[in-house]
Order: structure tokens, then C-alpha cells, then sequence
């Protein structure tokens, strides 16, 4: 997969989709970082503070992976517990 101007492609196919703002910014950090903590994402890239109880950041996790599913690429973002990691 490649991220290019809010798109994310597939490089073995034509296929792409468009990421919002915030999904770019999400999978841009979690492939920076590979394995990452979830508050870390909170703080960083959506500006919350930890204590906040808010199921944001596994909506937009789910977005991006039925993105992901779409360009049949066989890149996962797991999530278990407190951390968020991408598998290649």
C-alpha cells in the first residue's frame, strides 16, 4: 500500500480510496511507530487526553481497515488491548 495525497493505493492494482484527515494521520503514525501504544494515538494524533473514555479511535481504526480490506491488500492493523500494531 502506498499513502499519497490523502489516498491510500494499492501498488499491485489500480485500486485506491480516499482516507480523511484523521485516518491519514493514524495510519501514517501507527506504520511510523509499527507497534504503538492506543493513548499514544490519542494524545499525538487526536488531541485527547488519556482519561477520556471514547470509542473514536477504534471507529476510525475500523474505517481504515474496511479501507484496507477494499484494496485487497494483505496488510492488517491489529489491535489488542492497549497497543495498535501493523502486520505486513
Amino acid at each position: 500500500l502506498v499513502i499519497f495525497n490523502k489516498k491510500l493505493y494499492n501498488n499491485k492494482s489500480t485500486n485506491k480510496c480516499f482516507l480523511t484527515d484523521l485516518e491519514n494521520n493514524i495510519l501514517t503514525f501507527i506504520i511510523s511507530e509499527k507497534v504503538c501504544n492506543k493513548n499514544s494515538i490519542k494524545n499525538n494524533v487526536l488531541n485527547l487526553k488519556t482519561e477520556i473514555q471514547t470509542n473514536s479511535l477504534e471507529s476510525h481504526l475500523t474505517r481504515i481497515r474496511k479501507k484496507i480490506e477494499k484494496l485487497n491488500s494483505k496488510i492488517k492493523i491489529q489491535s489488542r488491548g492497549e497497543f495498535v500494531s501493523i502486520i505486513y
